[in-house]
């Protein structure tokens, strides 16, 4: 929304709500092993990086967590208020600032995302 103030005030404001919910079912099944000349028992996740990787670091075990953590379900509100002024017809100032609020029903991959923030910028500028 944008509301001229006056001649050389004109004064912004926006309000952002998002929602995302997403779930991530699967099943993973176990994986075809791969025996070297020496006896050695390898997934083909190991295989593929020439046996470097721990044998037991990527299985179907381990795979079929991701669903614990996975799931998304998160809304965000996003409030800011701006505006510009005209010092004269072609020098002008901007400042804005957002508060953003973020609620996560759950937690994801990196955990608990809930949080506010503040931000904001002041600015010149010249047209010509």
């Amino acid at each position: 929304m944008d509301y001229q103030a006056t001649e050389k005030l004109k004064i912004n404001a926006g309000l952002t709500y998002n929602k995302a919910e997403a779930s991530w079912d699967w099943n993973f099944n176990p994986r075809e092993q791969i025996t070297l000349q020496d006896g050695t028992v390898l997934s083909q996740a190991t295989a593929a990086t020439g046996g470097t990787s721990p044998v037991n670091y990527d299985n179907y075990i381990l795979n079929n967590e991701i669903d614990t953590y996975s799931d998304l379900s998160y809304e965000q509100y996003q409030l800011t208020l701006g505006a510009t002024y005209n010092f004269t017809d072609s020098f002008y100032g901007k400042a804005s600032g957002t508060y953003d609020i973020f609620n996560s029903d759950e937690e994801y991959v990196y955990g608990d995302e809930d949080g506010d923030a503040y931000y904001g910028y002041v600015g010149f500028g010249w047209t010509f």
